[in-house]
């Protein structure tokens, strides 16, 4: 078998070389809030004077009846003080985001778009509750109106959950109501937009094609999610912006060496490259790298806002990572191996839609960027993550090594996009602009 994906680490090393201390890449959130005129927020709203917000210091009038009537029901007397043992509240509410999405047996372009839509609606209500002009706003009852309020809209059957979580986030708050009402307006003020912008992302595109046929074509029934490619993107103008090499012609030497090195593979697999495939197929990928990251919030003691923050490029990063990546497989519907070979024995069970490109590989290097930037002193540790689960698709007998050497070349491209826009670069303003 050819060795692991060494001309890549280069290139992947020397994208993510650009990166800096985590103060500075985290610190745009935490200066936007510094004077009232920041254009801080940049995925929903879009500017701390966004006139879809309650007014500075109106917060409390400003809800709705059922933002009270909400409040009333799920707040629980004798609220806890505030104290170290209380979770994170970014942290808590992205394992439930988790939780809901596995339990809805989400794919994982699916669940990479309900963590986006969470933590985007996190981050962006934390930020402007910073705003100098709205003092006493309680973080936690911010962060638990946005994220009840979207994970209700994403998950209508777990309602008894959501709000469940929402009673203990809140009883956690230990601050005056004066200070909770505000927030938990605020919060969910932020949520409704955010339900909004989901209500308009393409996510419920129905297909209406016809599948193509032919030698080297994926075959089968009801493949999953074939408009997810056509969905709206977060930093990407679009799922086509960024897009791999063609497959490689069926039959050429590159073609028939790949599916040569696939079966090899599946003829001497070792018990490590085993426990690889089940590392990285057993959890869905998303919910891997926002574990990853959640584990350096508690162990670092990030703040609210750059929890928040982290979170959001993060996963706006997959998400787009997934879009594009998508958008490849339904161009090219290339065959699977075990439709190439037959008799191929796989570690587990091949998914159901087409093979090129890989989408662990693209979603798990634009991961490494960004959390390589937010932690730069990681950022070999993160790159190595990548290359293993691009590997472990190889090492499972469901992917072809272009498959995922591709999906990580334009991964890590998204992934620098992504970054870029973090730092506030200028040549991504001007993309900004034209999305």
């Amino acid at each position: 078998m050819r060795k692991g994906f060494m001309f890549t680490i280069p290139v992947l090393l020397a994208v993510f070389a650009t990166g800096c201390a985590r103060d500075r890449i985290l610190a745009p959130a935490l200066q936007a809030h510094a004077t009232a005129s920041s254009d801080s927020p940049q995925f929903v709203i879009h500017s701390l004077d966004d006139p879809s917000l309650p007014a500075p210091g109106r917060e409390a009038e400003a809800g709705t009846a059922e933002d009270a009537a909400a409040l009333s029901r799920l707040e629980k007397p004798g609220r806890q003080p505030a104290g170290t043992d209380a979770p994170d509240a970014v942290v808590f509410w992205n394992r439930l985001t988790k939780e809901l999405g596995v339990g809805a047996k989400q794919p994982p372009p699916m669940l990479a778009r309900s963590y986006a839509l969470v933590q985007v609606g996190i981050y962006e209500a934390l930020t402007v509750a910073h705003d100098r002009r709205r003092p006493d706003i309680s973080e936690r009852a911010a962060a638990a109106g946005i994220a009840s309020q979207v994970l209700a809209y994403l998950f209508p059957t777990g309602l008894a959950r959501i709000e469940e979580a929402t009673s203990q986030e809140l009883s956690r708050t230990g601050e005056a109501d004066g200070s909770v009402r505000r927030g938990w307006t605020l919060g969910r003020a932020v949520g409704r937009l955010v339900v909004a912008h989901a209500m308009r992302d393409g996510s419920d595109a129905v297909f209406t094609g016809t599948p193509p046929t032919g030698d080297g074509i994926w075959s089968g029934a009801n493949p999953v999610l074939p408009m997810c490619g056509t969905w709206k993107t977060w930093v990407l103008r679009s799922g086509t912006q960024i897009m791999p090499e063609p497959p490689y012609a069926l039959g050429s030497t590159e073609d028939l060496r790949d599916v040569q090195e696939v079966l090899d593979v599946s003829l001497a697999r070792t018990a490590e490259q085993i426990a690889i495939v089940h590392k990285w197929a057993d959890v869905s990928p998303p919910a891997i790298w926002n574990e990853l990251l959640n584990a350096r919030i508690e162990s670092r003691g990030l703040s609210g806002v750059e929890a928040a923050r982290a979170h959001a490029f993060l996963n706006v990063a997959m998400a787009d990572a997934f879009i594009e990546c998508w958008a490849c497989k339904y161009k090219y519907w290339t065959a699977r191996p075990f439709q190439r070979i037959p008799g191929l024995v796989t570690v587990i069970t091949t998914p159901n839609f087409p093979t090129y490109t890989s989408g662990h590989s693209t979603i798990s290097a634009a991961a490494a960027a960004v959390l390589g930037a937010v932690f730069p002193d990681e950022r070999d540790y993160f790159v190595q993550q990548s290359l293993e689960a691009a590997m472990s698709r190889l090492y499972g007998g469901i992917h072809f090594r272009h498959d995922n050497e591709q999906g990580t070349v334009c991964g890590t491209l998204i992934g620098a996009k992504v970054v870029r826009r973090m730092r506030g670069g200028e040549g991504e303003r001007e993309e900004i602009a034209r999305n």
